[in-house]
């Protein structure tokens, strides 16, 4: 490894526990209304739900058993890289890295959204590493923290948006010895994994994404997948499927603000106004994270100590560098990159998997009108935490993709050189 990246255990000091416990003593609850069955959250995360958790925090959860889990099962470290931004200079990020023992390995990163973090590797990376089947490819995975979630340093100043994320996670592959690789995302994961198909595609050959949309506009230039669209929302046969037509309005009414969208309106606006009730409420910041774990979910039965495990990512540095980039994505520098996520052209091998949960969702083929796409696979049931809540739907998609493209000589060519 090179000389800037160093082994990295997770240890949270004891007086850092010592006052989540003191808090979680004093929580203090909000009055609610009497709501039917059906209607319990539909104002939010339930008070019922959040008091169980919180005294399962105070009573039974035990931190340094997840601590030395994590540290055990996913061999981590830190890497100084340098942004080559004078305002925001040399950072520090955090990652877990699993090489495999196969020959051939491919290098893969996967990358996170809000609210997840690294260790949604957990469940797959023995099955990406060492799979038991060997005609299945083997990985070397990288899972980086996004700068300013759990242990990687935050944003100094403005102006941390996808480009400069994508940027940052460029080097710290190539750092690794992996001039060449395949990126996997999700959430704001699939953003970053598409900075770096359009601004490094020299180096990220192919990227897989469980959350891919373009931007309608690229429609006028591809006439016949206009006039599909057309045909389809006139509800006329040989179009797209029905499938395909619900997921693309139901990300219309995403997009257009629907009431899941409330939390991303704050972050995106005022996130230091919210952080200061998340920094000082723990109960707080687990009721803003656990609606989302709620319903972005397809029915998956979280247990207390897998909840507050990603909540603690959260409340141990802090939340409000994660919320930032709600907004520094479309601050008003970063306008343009945002603009080229959505409709610039990449030579950089596309996949896509499609879960029914997931709110951003668009017709099979749209994703050719931005990459080469040689995988699309619609599930009928998953959520927005795949990797997570089915790992084997993930680890079947990302190796189908794999074989997809691991004969195309532009791809076998440049990762083996």
């Amino acid at each position: 490894m090179a000389s800037n990246i160093v082994p990295f255990s997770i240890h949270v000091p004891d007086e850092v526990l010592e006052d989540l416990g003191k808090r979680l003593d004093n929580t203090r609850y909000p009055q609610e209304l009497h709501l039917h069955e059906g209607e319990r959250w539909s104002y939010g995360t339930p008070k019922s739900t959040v008091a169980e958790l919180v005294d399962y925090w105070r009573t039974e959860f035990n931190w340094r058993k997840i601590e030395s889990e994590l540290n055990t099962k996913l061999p981590q470290y830190m890497a100084t890289i340098d942004t080559e931004d004078p305002e925001q200079g040399i950072l520090d990020v955090h990652f877990a890295h699993k090489r495999s023992s196969r020959p051939g390995a491919i290098p893969l990163i996967v990358i996170h959204g809000w609210p997840g973090n690294f260790a949604e590797v957990l469940k797959v990376i023995d099955g990406l590493t060492e799979p038991e089947d060997p005609k299945h490819p083997a990985y070397h995975v990288v899972s980086p923290s996004i700068p300013g979630f759990g242990f990687s340093s935050p944003a100094r100043a403005p102006g941390m948006g996808i480009r400069m994320i994508a940027k940052i996670f460029d080097k710290l592959m190539k750092a690794l010895g992996y001039d060449h690789y395949m990126a996997q995302g999700g959430d704001w994961g699939a953003l970053i994994v598409r900075g770096l198909a359009i601004w490094h595609p020299s180096s990220c050959i192919a990227i897989h994404s469980t959350m891919f949309f373009a931007h309608p506009k690229l429609l006028i230039r591809h006439p016949l997948l206009l006039l599909k669209t057309i045909w389809s929302a006139l509800g006329l046969p040989g179009g797209y499927s029905k499938g395909e037509m619900d997921g693309l309005k139901s990300m219309k009414a995403y997009v257009e603000g629907n009431e899941e969208t409330g939390y991303s309106k704050i972050q995106g606006t005022k996130p230091q106004t919210l952080g200061f009730a998340m920094t000082d409420s723990p109960a707080g910041l687990l009721a803003w994270l656990r609606e989302k774990y709620e319903s972005w979910t397809d029915e998956y039965h979280w247990t207390h100590d897998e909840l507050l495990m990603w909540v603690m990512f959260y409340w141990i540095p802090g939340p409000t560098p994660s919320f930032r980039i709600y907004k520094e994505a479309v601050h008003v520098r970063n306008l343009h990159d945002m603009d080229e996520i959505i409709s610039q052209w990449s030579p950089s091998f596309l996949g896509v998997s499609v879960f029914q949960k997931e709110s951003l969702q668009v017709p099979n083929d749209y994703g050719s009108m931005v990459q080469p796409l040689r995988f699309v696979k619609r599930r009928e049931r998953g959520g927005h935490f795949v990797a997570w809540e089915n790992p084997r739907l993930f680890l079947d998609d990302v190796r189908a993709f794999t074989a997809e493209i691991i004969s195309e000589d532009a791809f076998s060519r440049v990762l083996h050189t």
